[in-house]
């Protein structure tokens, strides 16, 4: 437990320094603190995994989290290589939205027994909320002057798998209350891709926005780390 929680916190100093280059310029030693900083949340799991003893679910939170760090490497370079932006934002997009699949079995595997039949419910009650949550953020979107270009249906596609890993965690946790650290996480992970997406797509350059994100996505990787000691 100590070892995971030690790890946490070298993530968040890492990425704190990360931003500090990053927000200067990207470059290869800012990408450099990025992955550390990302490797450090995953020796989190690694610690929790061991010490709770190996699982499945365990197995299936930590490979969500090893696929944040592809989608950590892959988004950095797209700052680095403009040229390349779509493709890289793609990538590093669907990415994210594997790891997002591993959590979703993973939070499905733990309650398929105990809590089934009281929540069998809340897969299509989630689906539902999640394209209207979607449908919402694009006009919200349009509102704020963002410009999604020709990566549109793959921003409309992740939105709807990250807010119903949102709404589904929420209503897991209603039922399994250990659960509400995985849904805390997944609201911050929200919160971290709507700013990121001012970024990227609204014009919102502010150094601010720099820390925001990125303080809060690694905030959200480490609770799902750190969920492994707690909640399994």
């Amino acid at each position: 437990m100590i070892g995971s929680i030690i790890f946490a916190v070298l993530s968040m100093i890492f990425c704190i320094v990360f931003c500090v280059f990053r927000a200067k310029k990207a470059t290869f030693y800012s990408l450099t603190l990025k992955t550390l900083a990302s490797l450090c949340f995953i020796f989190s799991g690694i610690i929790a995994l061991k010490i709770n003893g190996f699982s499945v679910i365990g197995l299936l939170i930590l490979i969500g989290l090893i696929f944040g760090l592809i989608g950590d490497i892959v988004l950095d370079l797209k700052v680095m290589y403009p040229e390349k932006n779509d493709a890289l934002f793609l990538s590093g997009t669907a990415s994210f939205a594997v790891g997002h699949v591993f959590y979703f079995v993973a939070t499905l595997l733990t309650n398929i027994n105990s809590n089934s039949a009281s929540i069998a419910w809340a897969i299509p009650v989630a689906l539902v909320l999640a394209i209207l949550a979607s449908v919402a953020i694009q006009f919200a979107s349009k509102k704020m002057g963002m410009d999604f270009g020709k990566v549109r249906w793959a921003v409309i596609g992740y939105s709807i798998i990250l807010t119903f890993m949102f709404f589904y965690s929420v209503f897991v946790a209603i039922y399994n209350p250990i659960f509400w650290i995985f849904a805390v996480g997944m609201l911050i992970f929200l919160f971290s891709d709507l700013i990121l997406s001012m970024q990227y797509f609204g014009g919102k350059n502010q150094k601010v926005f720099i820390y925001v994100n990125h303080i809060a996505y690694y905030l959200a990787q480490i609770m799902f780390a750190l969920f492994m000691s707690f909640g399994l």
